[in-house]
């Protein structure tokens, strides 16, 4: 069985946010620059922490790997949201890999999966597993709950 450690965030989240937050190691300090490149539309951050064939799990068919492929989500939610957020909550390392638990909220004020804007807020969770060695992040395992984000956006009716 393994043991995980459990970084120390709480005290620093209540302070004054996840970006003050010390870092155990390397791996989690890098995992943590992913987020601020989605939290403050920085893609040359992407350029920096994610390897060349970096994959996105799960991903489309044929989705193109590495940096190009980030920047171009980070693209597209900051179009459809352009007051685009990401809060860390919480973070566990293990080892090279870094799992985190997030908040997105955003207002649609773009289309986005198909929908025109609708001008609803969205707030959703999420978990994400990095898997980083030789200093850079290799892949990266998702899970966004976007059946609760469409359905706050408008995408089913009742």
């Amino acid at each position: 069985m393994r043991v995980l450690k459990i970084l120390p965030l709480v005290a620093s989240l209540l302070a004054g946010g996840w970006a003050m937050a010390a870092p155990q190691n390397d791996e989690t300090a890098i995992a943590v620059k992913w987020y601020e490149a989605f939290d403050k539309s920085k893609p040359e951050i992407l350029e920096a922490i994610l390897a060349d064939g970096w994959r996105d799990i799960p991903d489309a068919p044929d989705a193109p790997r590495g940096a190009q492929a980030a920047k171009a989500v980070l693209k597209m939610l900051h179009t459809a949201f352009p007051d685009f957020q990401i809060t860390v909550e919480d973070i566990i390392s293990d080892g090279n890999k870094v799992v985190v638990r997030s908040t997105i909220s955003g207002t649609h004020k773009g289309s986005f999966a198909g929908l025109p804007a609708s001008g609803r807020k969205l707030l959703i969770q999420a978990v994400d597993i990095h898997l980083v060695e030789d200093g850079r992040i290799q892949k990266t395992w998702h899970t966004e709950d976007w059946m609760s984000g469409l359905t706050q956006l408008g995408a089913f009716k009742r």
